[in-house]
């Protein structure tokens, strides 16, 4: 039995969302590459929705104002990235003149009744300019989601007071942080001699053909958090559902995380 939330990294293919749901799943994560790329990423939503799956659905905005209308109420939790919040700084990230591009899906949203979220991806460079991302969440009128880069090389050059510092915006009423992912960076990530993934029995995984990869995609067939690829491993998209199980700091952080976070959504108005 697949336990846990049930997290479902489906990327940029279609995806046997009548298995996942037997199999336990809970929510389905449209992520990529750019899942708007998708011809059939409607169908695939509503499939998801007939099913009973909650849906998250993260993209670079590029493609957003053209699909806006079709896909409008279709996705529970709508996030656009943003590296940077300045245009220059952003666009230089990305490697393409976008920024203006995703402002404008992010306002798109609004006009349509969504509630759109900034994922800002830190890295030990654009934590600098977290001062200057909230002010423009503030501005827009949009919650802001901080997620840590994650590499299983190592922390990316997090040090305790970038740490310290995520996690006293984390209080803002708009702020979304997860305590455990702050908390498992400062501790240096998996340990492949004491595992913390449980991403066989929490996370399915398939890929553009379909086929479903277990434990994860960085690890195929390989054991669960104990091989080389997955020393110092913080990939959310596992490591996330894997605190759900096993009764540790990080069960109870990212407990308690969740129900702020929940809170924060239907309570505080922007």
């Amino acid at each position: 039995m697949w336990r846990g939330e049930g997290y479902t990294e489906i990327g940029e293919a279609g995806d046997p969302i009548k298995e996942f749901k037997i199999r336990g799943a809970k929510k389905l994560v449209f992520t990529g590459g750019e899942p708007l790329l998708r011809d059939d990423l409607l169908v695939l939503l509503k499939k998801a929705r007939q099913y009973g799956l909650t849906t998250e659905l993260i993209t670079n905005g590029l493609l957003y104002n053209e699909r806006a209308k079709e896909l409008a109420g279709s996705v529970d939790r709508l996030f656009f990235s943003l590296d940077y919040p300045i245009a220059s700084e952003h666009d230089r990230s990305r490697g393409v003149d976008c920024y203006s591009q995703v402002i404008l899906a992010i306002k798109k949203a609004q006009e349509l009744g969504e509630r759109p979220i900034i994922n800002f991806t830190l890295t030990r460079d654009s934590i600098r300019f977290l001062p200057e991302m909230f002010e423009l969440a503030e501005r827009l009128k949009v919650f802001l989601n901080l997620n840590p880069v994650y590499d299983y090389f190592g922390t990316q050059g997090f040090t305790p007071e970038s740490l310290d510092h995520a996690r006293y915006y984390g209080r803002r009423k708009n702020v979304l942080v997860n305590l455990a992912v702050l908390e498992f960076i400062r501790s240096g990530g998996n340990r492949v001699l004491y595992p913390r993934c449980r991403a066989l029995e929490t996370t399915i995984t398939a890929l553009p053909n379909g086929q479903i990869v277990r434990p994860c995609f960085f690890n195929p067939e390989g054991k669960e958090g104990r091989e080389p690829v997955c020393s110092s491993c913080m990939r959310w998209p596992y490591m996330l559902p894997s605190f759900s199980i096993g009764v540790d700091k990080y069960f109870w952080l990212n407990l308690y995380s969740d129900w702020l976070e929940k809170y924060k959504m239907r309570r505080v108005k922007l």
